[in-house]
């Protein structure tokens, strides 16, 4: 059960600080007056925001295809991105400004590069804040970049010159990796699972998630057996030895394909849809009370009241109201546009709040979809990041010069399509939970623990069983990792990449562990578990 009391934590604070930062780094580029000229010397030819969306797509399905190799490269990404993001941020910022390479070579290049970083620095921050802070300080730490992003831009776009623009744009990306890196300090400092890991002498554990092979002690080997995984050296949240309904992995992948979409489609009517002369307004003075004040309200009651207070709610249903509200937004667009009429300043208003709705539950659905899917993280936000990406490629290519009535009936019907997936596949569920199926997935054995029983407590009993069990036949501290994972369900494949470990590794893993507790396969460890 997921808590919806709202806890902030300080790693949580410096996250939203550092999220701001990206999203302060990438509006720069698009819409300021310091890259004018750049957006407009490729504007002849190609909206430049194509190519910092090729960039972000890339990278998804880089994430999507080989998380493990992505796991295993964070040592050297994380001094080489930052960089190269800089790199690219200059190079695109100064591309029509210099004669020694070609303008338009020089500028696609870096818009690429730094799109590429760009998802890399956010993913990084999704990832630590979803496995080790929970879902609430999740969703709080996005809501207040948002709000970190709003006074940033209008400082900088009222009272900063372009030069001053490319310089912040240029040093945000390294910035926000120094942040993340404060980030992973505090939440390795303030977290319980450090202080038990203290508390018993053990060692800290830099493997797991997203982190490499630390040497262990072996004085300490029998109490390495209670560590949990860690995400960037940092303890993670233990996963609930539970089974999500397979209509509830159903609902978190569609969540991710709806929520990408609706992203996509308001950004593309909105002034973040296309870089360049045509949305340079933003460079302009704007109200604080308009421009910064009211969207940080909406935004922080949106967070609360449709994303924190709904997390006991059945997956399906659980977002519905925030993409209601969003759609809600786009309806009154559509009704009231009209360029000529006094509404205008209005219907840009509305649009920006709904852009930051949208930005906000796309990331909370993929933090939910982290803790509901048996897969490698990197490969859940990769699916979610390539569907916005494509969406978002195909929106501008197809429909950016669509109007707004045209735009919203295109995913007014993508979202009714949607919708009733969810529901036929929350209905299926809960038919073949009435009729006693198993779900798919679902722990073997555990009927024989007793019948009537809540499901709940028992199931979190399942790591401390194991813990002692592990003791009692001898298990290595990394055969206790799979020995756990076995009795939670977790297949072969899972376990390889949760661990980073090889095929043949866990293979041999799965061997050890069956001969030392002398049955043969997992049906009989089950029954020992539970007997």
């Amino acid at each position: 059960m997921v808590t919806k009391g709202l806890r902030i934590s300080r790693c949580g604070l410096l996250a939203a600080c550092g999220l701001g930062l990206n999203l302060v780094w990438c509006t720069l580029m698009g819409h300021t007056l310091g890259f004018l000229s750049s957006a407009l010397g490729m504007e002849a030819w190609l909206n430049p925001r194509l190519f910092f969306l090729g960039g972000i797509l890339v990278m998804a399905v880089a994430y999507l295809i080989a998380p493990r190799a992505i796991k295993q490269a964070d040592g050297i990404l994380r001094f080489v991105l930052p960089l190269l993001a800089a790199v690219g941020t200059a190079c695109f910022g100064l591309s029509y400004h210099q004669t020694f390479f070609d303008p338009a070579a020089l500028a696609v290049g870096g818009l690429f590069v730094a799109g590429v970083s760009y998802l890399w620095l956010v993913a990084r921050y999704i990832l630590l804040l979803g496995r080790t802070q929970g879902f609430s300080c999740t969703v709080a730490s996005i809501a207040g970049g948002l709000m970190v992003k709003l006074p940033i831009l209008i400082a900088l776009s009222v009272l900063a010159g372009p030069e001053v623009q490319v310089t912040v744009a240029i040093v945000a990306p390294i910035a926000s990796a120094f942040v993340f890196e404060a980030c992973c300090a505090l939440a390795r400092k303030d977290s319980p699972a450090s202080a038990l890991v203290g508390s018993a002498g053990l060692l800290p554990a830099h493997r797991g998630e997203e982190g490499g092979a630390a040497a262990e002690d072996p004085a300490h080997a029998s109490g390495a057996r209670m560590r949990g995984r860690t995400v960037f050296g940092v303890p993670a949240l233990p996963r609930l030895a539970r089974d999500p309904a397979l209509g509830d992995r159903r609902a978190a992948y569609l969540l991710m394909v709806t929520s990408a979409v609706a992203l996509a489609v308001i950004r593309s009517v909105s002034y973040l849809g296309m870089w360049g002369n045509t949305n340079a307004s933003v460079s302009t003075m704007v109200p604080w009370l308009t421009g910064f004040v009211v969207p940080a309200l909406c935004v922080a009651v949106f967070a609360y009241g449709l994303l924190i207070l709904t997390t006991d709610c059945s997956l399906p249903i659980r977002f519905q109201p925030a993409l209601l509200l969003i759609l809600l937004g786009l309806f009154v667009v559509a009704i009231q546009a009209n360029p000529g009429g006094a509404s205008l300043t209005f219907l840009t208003d509305v649009i920006q709040v709904d852009e930051l709705f949208a930005h906000l539950l796309f990331w909370a659905v993929v933090a939910a979809a982290l803790e509901v899917l048996d897969a490698p993280s990197y490969r859940v936000i990769g699916f979610a990041a390539t569907w916005y990406a494509a969406a978002s490629i195909a929106w501008v290519i197809l429909l950016g010069h669509a109007s707004i009535v045209d735009t919203l009936l295109v995913m007014l019907a993508t979202y009714a399509l949607v919708i009733g997936i969810l529901y036929a596949s929350w209905f299926s569920a809960r038919r073949r939970t009435d009729v006693g199926i198993p779900r798919e997935g679902q722990l073997q054995g555990s009927a024989s623990a007793g019948g009537g029983e809540d499901e709940t407590p028992l199931m979190k009993t399942v790591v401390d069983t194991c813990q002692v069990m592990a003791g009692r036949y001898g298990l290595s501290p990394r055969e206790t990792e799979v020995f756990i994972l076995l009795a939670q369900g977790r297949t072969r494949a899972f376990i390889q990449d949760e661990l980073v470990l090889s095929g043949s590794t866990v293979k041999t893993h799965v061997s050890h562990i069956y001969a030392k507790m002398d049955v043969h396969d997992r049906q009989e460890m089950m029954d020992l578990i539970w007997n």
